[in-house]
């Protein structure tokens, strides 16, 4: 998948910036960039970096957006914000974390902005698209921190639904083993006294290879047969 990089634009508390790296950390995300039009006191920041320090260290430092987003393939920014020099509609977390981890190699580069003013319409304007945080309309303004925890949270989420749909599935062989097993405790029950199983035989065949069956489940498959004889041939055994 794409890498993700986060970018703080301008961040103004020096905590925010350690409490962002500790968002990151907890799913995974290691990539940070700091856009500084001033320094930040890395002791300050350190303080809620709590066993995320290494984010802190490693972060790269800009004094430029144009050079923090240089060679990204997707450029995403955070903003509740829309107007007529801004975009003109927005993801929400969980659209946009779908289409970040969609796009299998590249740099995908999010952008916050700071704490007082979020993201300027010039920033904004070199995304190619917002991304939404729903929030009260009373008090929708979030907290940097947790801006950025909300966002690293569904790509976290994205991320590991993607790699649990990454299998292998069985080969025809392995597949016509199991449904070898499926028909022979068919027939143990006397499921076929008046045909001879060939259609069924086929429609197991079909309909599993076109589920594409793991492992784990073939093998769960086979454990349902056998039981399916094994209890047949239990009762028979029954006065």
């Amino acid at each position: 998948m794409a890498d993700i990089r986060f970018i703080l634009v301008r961040p103004k508390d020096s905590r925010n910036v350690g409490a962002v790296c500790r968002a990151m950390k907890n799913m995974g995300l290691k990539n940070l960039t700091i856009v500084m039009d001033r320094l930040i006191d890395p002791q300050a920041a350190s303080v809620l970096a709590i066993h995320a320090s290494d984010i802190l260290e490693e972060a790269a430092v800009c004094t430029s957006l144009e050079e923090a987003v240089r060679g990204s393939s997707l450029i995403a920014g955070v903003t509740r914000r829309r107007g007529k020099r801004r975009k003109y509609f927005s993801l929400n977390p969980e659209e946009f974390a779908i289409k970040a981890t969609s796009i299998e190699n590249g740099l995908v580069t999010v952008l916050f902005g700071n704490e007082a003013a979020g993201l300027s319409d010039e920033e904004l304007s070199i995304c190619h698209v917002a991304v939404g945080i729903p929030a009260h309309s009373e008090f929708p303004s979030l907290n940097l921190s947790h801006a950025v925890q909300i966002i690293a949270y569904e790509i976290f989420l994205a991320m590991n639904r993607k790699m649990e749909s990454f299998y292998n599935p069985v080969e025809n062989e392995r597949l016509k083993s199991m449904v070898g097993i499926a028909m022979d405790n068919l027939r143990s029950i006397g499921f076929f006294k008046q045909v001879d199983g060939s259609d069924t035989e086929r429609f197991f065949t079909d309909i599993f290879a076109r589920a594409a069956m793991s492992e784990r489940e073939v093998k769960q498959m086979e454990k349902i047969f056998k039981k399916i004889g094994g209890l047949a041939s239990k009762n028979r055994k029954l006065p």
